[in-house]
């Protein structure tokens, strides 16, 4: 696996535009989907069963565009959108530990 162990939101930006494992291989959704403005660890050791651990952010602000819409009067986050932020999380981890080559999720698209 590569040696660095975080990526900042310039760096999750360019593998939404497919720069980050390079051409045609996995790329992150572009904003407004994506979920993740940095990831501040990855290790392969660690965590609480030794298995590894993963730890990124989302900066959560009033004006995130999904609090107008889910709910008015009472904004709260998408369950489903904590999951995505789940699975961009391990995509970047996948494509990090594999050697590149296309893959074909529908948020890890072919470019």
């Amino acid at each position: 696996m590569t040696k660095q162990h975080s990526f900042n939101r310039e760096e999750l930006l360019a593998c939404s535009r497919g720069e980050l494992f390079g051409p045609g291989n996995a790329q992150l959704p572009a904003p407004n989907m994506l979920m993740l403005d940095r990831i501040k660890h990855i290790h392969e050791e660690g965590g609480e069963h030794g298995k590894g651990e993963l730890i990124a952010e989302l900066d959560i602000t009033p004006d995130l565009w999904f609090f107008d819409c889910h709910f008015p009067g009472d904004p709260v986050m998408p369950g489903c959108l904590g999951l995505d932020a789940m699975w961009q999380l391990v995509g970047v981890l996948l494509g990090l530990a594999r050697p590149p080559r296309p893959w074909t999720c529908a948020w890890l698209r072919r470019s």
